[in-house]
């Protein structure tokens, strides 16, 4: 940790695991014990930015303001998903984060995270590719802050689901009890049991009971196009709209920003779910996550024993 710069607001607490894995669930069931506190921006992705090193100050104050609500709190925790994956990460930790820092890493089946991954972009308009076909796009290009799409999300399916592969730069780098990893199918069968072995990890003491959350849920909506065009708007990565952009003062940018994207997922979603995963499509995701999985367990010596695709 560099002595020159002030990194005081800093986390201590990162849940870097992937997307459609449970990490929004998981942000909001740690947060309710009264020594953690997590980021009120789920995913601020600070530590990728391409001006992190630049702006540190400016971060650590933006870090105060997120956990501005539990100021005394023993863990404050960032949960952006693509941490797990993206790179400066691990630089950025070991550079300007407290040695003593802690990993939680909640693992899908990584079958069922890369469908739902498709699923959740191709529901908002963010993807018109048919399942296979979008996987084979991207297969092979690691994602980075330069991959997100002009509305915000990023696509990179099949790279999001190599754990093994991800994981282990997390063990070269930091030590075994620096990390737990937890599962999703174990949080979605027993929340309380797996909060606090999460909670446990981290010397704290346990809780008795948990609020009911909201989860993260796929949707499909009615006018997908009319929402990744208001979210480009918001970005501002609409070329035709960027003279219109710039005269938008910063604070209605904001709020435009924090608050557009969940209206318009309300006010325009449908009761429709996304069709079932057929069994020849499985098949072949299986087999280009056989080997990563292999490698996962190497690493970790867990046998994922829920992951029956695995096993």
């Amino acid at each position: 940790m560099l002595e020159h710069t002030n990194t005081s607001n800093f986390p201590n607490l990162f849940i870097p695991g992937a997307a459609k894995s449970g990490t929004s669930t998981l942000h909001d069931l740690l947060n309710q014990h009264p020594d953690i506190c997590m980021s009120n921006l789920k995913e601020p992705y600070y530590l990728v930015n391409d001006n992190f090193e630049d702006r540190i100050e400016n971060y650590n104050a933006k870090y105060e303001t997120l956990f501005k609500h539990k100021p005394k709190a023993l863990y404050k925790g960032d949960s952006s998903t693509s941490y797990m994956l993206f790179p400066k990460f691990i630089e950025s930790v070991k550079a300007h984060v407290t040695s003593d820092v802690k990993f939680i890493f909640i693992l899908r089946n990584p079958i069922d995270r890369l469908y739902s991954h498709y699923w959740y972009l191709k529901g908002l308009g963010s993807e018109t590719l048919d399942f296979r076909a979008a996987i084979e796009n991207d297969k092979d290009i690691e994602p980075d802050m330069s991959k997100k799409l002009p509305e915000g999300k990023f696509k990179s399916y099949f790279q999001y689901g190599l754990y093994g592969k991800w994981l282990e730069k997390f063990y070269s780098n930091f030590n075994a009890n620096q990390i737990k990893i937890i599962l999703f199918e174990d949080l979605k069968e027993d929340p309380l049991k797996i909060t606090n072995n999460c909670i446990s990890f981290l010397e704290l003491p346990p809780i008795e009971h948990l609020s009911d959350i909201k989860s993260n849920p796929t949707v499909i909506l009615k006018y997908p196009k009319l929402y990744t065009s208001i979210l480009r708007f918001t970005q501002g990565s609409m070329k035709s709209m960027k003279p219109l952009y710039k005269l938008v003062p910063r604070g209605l940018k904001t709020f435009i920003k924090k608050h557009t994207s969940n209206f318009i997922v309300k006010a325009t979603k449908t009761s429709k779910t996304y069709p079932d995963l057929s069994l020849s499509d499985r098949k072949w995701a299986q087999k280009l996550y056989e080997s990563d999985v292999e490698r996962l367990k190497k690493i970790t010596g867990n046998d994922f024993k829920p992951w029956k695709d695995f096993n």
